[in-house]
């Protein structure tokens, strides 16, 4: 059973969200250092609501600010984005594209 999230670069797998969250996932695909990071939340196969709501919102893009990171992949219809409209405004001020698959 794995995570919820995973960074990726150019088709290659930096990071993948274990036990530890998505904040330290992120941060951990951040200190590689690199370019072209692209973070993608999903849910996983048979994901159980009522113990873990997969969620995006300013912690995670402010996460994401500081590693580095500038494109993020959300599943449509099963990520719960909080306070969406600041989330977006923010993201849209920092150059962060958040795209719903």
């Amino acid at each position: 059973d794995i995570g919820q999230g995973v960074v990726i670069r150019k088709g290659t797998v930096v990071a993948v969200e274990a036990f530890e969250g998505t904040d330290r996932m992120l941060r951990r695909a951040g200190s590689f250092q690199t370019n072209q990071l692209v973070f993608i939340k999903t849910v996983k196969p048979g994901q159980d609501y009522r113990f873990d709501v997969p969620v995006f919102g300013m912690k995670t893009l402010e996460v994401m600010k500081e590693s580095g990171i500038h494109h993020a992949y959300l599943e449509a219809n099963n990520i719960i984005i909080l306070e969406k409209e600041k989330v977006l405004k923010q993201a849209s001020q920092w150059g962060i594209q958040l795209v719903g698959y």
